[in-house]
């Protein structure tokens, strides 16, 4: 539909790992904590599983996944176009029990998405899009297009985890706004779809948090920008894979 082919195989293998995370979520399954303390589970690791074997097989180039980063920058800086995944997005809401946990796969090429898909495994659905190609969702089989559609006051979504002084602070400029607080790159998606406005973000987030979801929004004709700079957020430009404060929005001129 929109990618060289690309669309149906890659959503196809996402949801396949979707499927993996949900096997492992009906079992018990023990929670184990990396060196910065975020957690990962036997289903985090059975999805960048499927994925570090199935996206060589759609588009032969690097793989860049959280559970697989440790791979030198000089050898990254190298790169010009690869994968940047997130096998499973909201490690934290899927151990305690809420829906909106995503597999996350982005395709980069000098620094921008080329193509972002997202799918929620519990909640049955798949967004995807990408700047200049459009945007969609999928549920079960019905798919449709997406488009921003920016409100006043605008609509806003914060993390369900960090929500911190400095996002709170940021959200009391606009006392009138509605706040939905939610996990993962869905928040990215529901913008996408219309249905919300601005997603500040200053707490730390890595590059494979944000990518799939940029995609999807560019897609449908909103943005994702770092605050200082103003200027759409970018991907393996440095040393360190650790975002700087962001903003996703329907329309930046709502910020004026």
């Amino acid at each position: 539909m929109f990618f060289n082919g690309l669309d149906s195989s890659l959503r196809e293998l996402c949801e396949t790992a979707g499927r993996d995370i949900l096997a492992v979520r009906g079992i018990r399954h023990e929670v184990d904590y990396k060196g910065d303390g975020s957690p990962v589970t036997a289903a985090d690791m059975a999805a960048h599983r499927r994925l570090a074997e199935g996206l060589p097989r759609l588009l032969d180039i690097p793989l860049l996944s959280e559970e697989q980063a440790s791979i030198s920058w000089v050898e990254r800086s190298a790169w010009q176009r690869y994968w940047l995944v997130d096998p499973l997005d909201g490690t934290r809401e899927f151990v305690d029990g809420f829906d909106d946990f995503t597999v996350n796969v982005a395709l980069v090429e000098a620094g921008r998405v080329v193509l972002g898909v997202v799918h929620a495994p519990a909640l049955g659905l798949t967004w995807a899009g990408g700047r200049g190609l459009g945007a969609w969702r999928w549920s079960d089989d019905e798919c449709r297009a997406l488009a921003v559609h920016a409100e006043r006051p605008p609509r806003m979504l914060a993390s369900r985890a960090h929500l911190d002084e400095r996002t709170q602070a940021w959200l009391a400029r606009f006392p009138e706004a509605e706040l939905v607080r939610c996990g993962s790159s869905v928040k990215f998606c529901r913008i996408a779809e219309g249905g919300a406005d601005l997603y500040p973000r200053f707490g730390p987030t890595c590059e494979w948090d944000t990518a799939a979801g940029q995609g999807v929004l560019e897609g449908a004709g909103g943005a994702v920008i770092e605050m200082h700079s103003r200027l759409p957020l970018r991907y393996n430009c440095r040393e360190s894979l650790v975002n700087g404060a962001f903003l996703a929005c329907s329309d930046p001129s709502l910020l004026e």
